[in-house]
């Protein structure tokens, strides 16, 4: 079955302090050579700082629909369908499990939505095996995937792959593998990275539960936690 993104719940105590006046705005950006990417701008001067990956069969303007204010409060979102299509659900779309395809993609994503500006480290966002790349992407180039948050994912999130982390969030719904997000996040942690686990109520796999509200705390943990990690030796 598709995903589908619901329950935004936005947190109208929330401090986060809006860069752009009026409601967050999705915005569809056609990028060369590949499907449309979708964002939520903060600043259009200034590149977005999050990217978003979702699962098997996703959609991913509709997820981004339930946390746009979350995503401009942060420094903005870009988010990108899968680049293969899904087999009997039409507007639906999987990603192949190659990170160096989907970096490019990312970037190309980013510069599309903020052509001229200097795009800068991100923080990934993955949801399912949007997660499960997500990994692998931190593992490859650390210095570009500082920080994650990862949703939902298909198999335990690697203590290996995350070393080199500034911080990492694990999220779950309630009715879907929040034992072993919260698990993972124990296991980081003993390891010295930087980690928390959130949980999303009322909801399974393939939803947002309260997404403002979780989302945000998730960017606001990742900022005020996040340690500085030299970077690699070119």
């Amino acid at each position: 079955m598709p995903h589908a993104a619901v329950d935004a719940g936005l947190d109208a105590s929330s401090p986060e302090k809006e860069v752009m006046a009026g409601p967050a705005k999705v915005e569809r950006v056609a990028v060369a050579h590949d499907g449309p990417a979708f964002v939520v701008r903060a600043d259009p001067e200034v590149a977005p700082r999050l990217a978003f990956l979702p699962g098997v069969c996703s959609n991913a303007y509709a997820y981004l629909l339930a946390f746009p204010e979350a995503a401009r409060a942060h420094g903005g979102v870009v988010a990108i369908d899968g680049d293969r299509p899904c087999v009997g659900a039409p507007g639906f779309r999987s990603f192949s499990w190659d990170a160096k395809v989907q970096d490019a993609r990312i970037s190309q994503a980013i510069q599309a939505a903020s052509p001229g500006a200097l795009p800068g480290p991100v923080t990934l966002v993955g949801y399912s095996a949007g997660a499960g790349i997500g990994e692998q992407m931190a593992e490859r180039w650390p210095e570009r995937y500082r920080r994650l948050v990862l949703i939902g994912a298909p198999s335990d999130p690697s203590v290996r792959r995350l070393a080199q982390a500034e911080g990492v969030v694990t999220m779950s719904c309630a009715r879907d593998v929040p034992g072993r997000m919260k698990s993972a996040a124990q296991r980081l942690r003993a390891a010295g990275v930087p980690a928390t686990y959130i949980e999303m109520p009322g909801c399974t796999h393939g939803m947002l539960g309260e997404a403002e509200a979780r989302l945000g705390e998730a960017f606001r943990w990742l900022e005020a936690n996040a340690r500085k990690v030299p970077a690699p030796p070119r």
